[in-house]
């Protein structure tokens, strides 16, 4: 009777026989609840009770249950043809213990300590859903990419039929939430391979028809077999292209190398020092320099550059000077007294700073470490920051990668280096800044709004770059210092750092699309290479700047192929490099 007058409710007109109708559906609400009371224990019938009284007809008021049953009748009682939804966007860290442990106990497939609320939305809808019913949401974008968004890409999957992706890429939806969108639509069925896909390019406005657009812009998208694969969506022309550059590549996960994180002091002011602090510490006792370490900042990486500030770090392990005696453990009185007699400058240093220190990590400080210890020191790989090596910052809008050959920077926790002990690093380095790289793979790496990108070791493992020919990696071995060179040097020529770019790009391209660029008259290797061939890296910044120039005005010349070749590139392959270099502009 009541499930009637609910249906016979949006059938009514007029609005004094809906509110009849409303009263009349109460009391029967009211009704049923002392029927159950009467033949149920307390527990159930005070939740025949609460049922009972949830009142459809209040937009005011909310509930704290969801049955769809009970709801909207008994023609659901299989699940929805279709769940709509926005669901809120709030990190479950953000939330009590208490409401976390009960989502946990719940056995959420996509909870994760690090995701967000709609990933558990997006699971009780699709839970909601009757055989071959559909979901959609839109929510962020970040699961796409993201750690956490793992086992919500694995319940995709493996337990839905993803039937589209529209990713909105940094086209914003919504205002009042500076977050890149997504909208999904899956079905509760049998798993497939593959699923429609669209990405909208920043030159979309929302006047024109978004269905129209994104029919003209779909592309089959072959969904992982599991969560552990990024979900990486393409406009088609860059669809095509990244399919060819990935076909070629080996991710680098396999590669020999290794990328770590930087220092983590606790405390910047005590262990960052000028270089006016540096000389005067030097000066007043010469052994401290071993122990003072240049810093490079995530923030002053640039492409094939270093913008340093001059600023140097105090490099002081955990139970240091005693940090290779193994029988020195915790926060060790030995070890200070060590420190306070080898090395009384930088211990009267740092013992300006003992009360902020030692108010650090409270469960670790005095504990794990000593006071003046850095927080964390890189224990495992601290001898990499001494060796060749990439640097890049932790997040970017560029993707600037700057090859550290001789200056021995430390980083801080705002930047990683990249090591190799086989792998040419300037042959990678000249892959990561180039404009293929950041055409294909950018997308790769979460966007943490304002186009900031996340550049963790979990994503790069992922990306497959082509290994070199011996060739090229003596090609490349010249022309990185080369333009690292230019880069820093005052003396340069003008455009000389500009074109050596822009010919390393072209370089790179070549690699691996060969035969399409001397269909086109447009190789760049077997030219270059005798150029470079007297250059000598390790040779004074005197001679350095005398061949740089002089390279410069003979490849830039107006009558030489070079020139020639870069100037036509985009003009000559409208269709491949010319898009390449405009989707990996930056």
């Amino acid at each position: 009777e009541i499930e009637d007058a609910y249906h016979g409710h949006f059938t009514i007109q007029r609005r004094d026989q809906k509110l009849a109708l409303q009263k009349k559906i109460k009391a029967l609400r009211l009704k049923l609840a002392e029927t159950l009371a009467g033949s149920l224990g307390a527990v159930n019938s005070a939740k025949a009770r609460h049922l009972a009284e949830w009142d459809p007809f209040d937009t005011q008021s909310t509930a704290d249950f969801f049955d769809p049953h009970w709801m909207f009748g008994r023609s659901l009682k299989d699940g929805f043809d279709i769940v709509i939804g926005n669901p809120p966007y709030i990190q479950i860290q953000k939330f009590a213990a208490a409401q976390k442990a009960k989502w946990e106990a719940q056995k959420f497939a996509t909870y994760a300590a690090m995701a967000d609320i709609y990933c558990l939305f997006y699971e009780r809808g699709a839970k909601f859903l009757r055989a071959d019913g559909h979901l959609c949401y839109i929510t962020s974008n970040k699961w796409m990419r993201a750690g956490y968004g793992e086992k919500m890409r694995d319940f995709f999957v493996k337990q839905t039929r993803p039937k589209q992706v529209i990713d909105f890429g940094g086209v914003i939806v919504f205002n009042s939430a500076t977050v890149d969108s997504a909208i999904v639509l899956t079905a509760k069925s049998e798993t497939a391979a593959i699923c429609q896909s669209a990405v909208l390019s920043l030159d979309y406005r929302f006047t024109e028809s978004l269905d129209s657009y994104i029919q003209k812009k779909t592309v089959a998208f072959t969904l992982p077999t599991d969560g552990d694969a990024s979900w990486v969506l393409l406009a088609p022309e860059r669809y095509a292209i990244k399919a060819q550059v990935e076909a070629q590549g080996v991710p680098l996960g396999k590669w020999k190398i290794q990328i770590n994180y930087g220092i983590k002091t606790g405390l910047n002011d005590a262990f960052y020092i000028t270089q006016k602090q540096r000389d005067a510490f030097i000066a007043e006792d010469p052994s401290s320099d071993e122990f003072i370490v240049p810093l490079m900042r995530g923030r002053y990486i640039e492409r094939y550059a270093s913008n340093w500030d001059e600023t140097w770090m105090l490099f002081i392990p955990w139970h240091f000077p005693l940090e290779n005696d193994k029988s020195v453990t915790g926060g060790s009185l030995k070890a200070e007294q060590a420190f306070k007699a080898q090395q009384p400058v930088l211990y009267r240093h740092l013992e300006k700073y003992k009360a902020e220190l030692s108010a650090r990590n409270k469960a670790e400080t005095g504990i794990r470490y000593e006071w003046y210890a850095l927080q964390r020191w890189a224990a495992d790989y601290h001898k990499e920051f001494r060796k060749p090596k990439i640097i890049y910052p932790n997040m970017t809008k560029y993707l600037p990668f700057f090859l550290d050959r001789e200056d021995h920077f430390f980083i801080n926790d705002k930047a990683f280096i990249m090591t190799s002990i086989g792998d040419s690093l300037a042959h990678l380095v000249a892959v990561l800044n180039s404009t293929l790289f950041r055409c294909c793979f950018i997308d790769n790496f979460p966007n943490l709004g304002e186009d900031r990108r996340e550049l963790r070791k979990i994503f790069f493992d992922k990306v497959p770059i082509k290994k070199p020919t011996t060739a090229e990696v003596s090609l490349f071995e010249r022309l990185v210092p080369l333009i690292q060179f230019a880069k820093a040097d005052a003396g340069a020529s003008p455009g000389a750092a500009a074109f050596l770019e822009d010919l390393i790009d072209a370089c790179v391209m070549e690699s691996y699309f060969r035969a399409h660029m001397a269909e086109r008259d447009l190789l760049f290797h077997d030219t270059v290479a005798p150029h470079l061939a007297a250059y000598a890296p390790e040779a004074s910044e005197a001679q350095q700047r005398d061949f740089l120039n002089h390279l410069h005005q003979t490849l830039n010349a107006p009558s030489h192929p070079i020139r020639n070749r870069l100037l036509r590139l985009t003009a000559d392959s409208p269709d491949l490099l010319a898009i390449i270099k405009q989707e990996g502009k930056a």
